[in-house]
């Protein structure tokens, strides 16, 4: 927590980046029933969105080197 009692931008991005998982997760987890091919794609799209998301949160979190 910051000084002020509120989250500090890396406890948030932690957070994020956890719950992004558990959608991921979830998309991933053992489906009942059949994907039609509009909800597969949609699906996968989602996990590829997921991805470039953490990704996004990764490079947030890297402090930038010196050059």
């Amino acid at each position: 927590m910051t000084s002020g009692g509120r989250p500090s931008f890396e406890q948030l991005r932690a957070v994020a980046y956890s719950l992004l998982g558990d959608a991921g997760d979830w998309l991933r987890s053992d489906w009942q029933g059949r994907l039609s091919p509009q909800q597969a794609e949609g699906r996968r799209q989602a996990l590829r969105h997921i991805a470039l998301a953490k990704e996004a949160l990764n490079q947030a979190a890297t402090p930038e080197v010196p050059r």
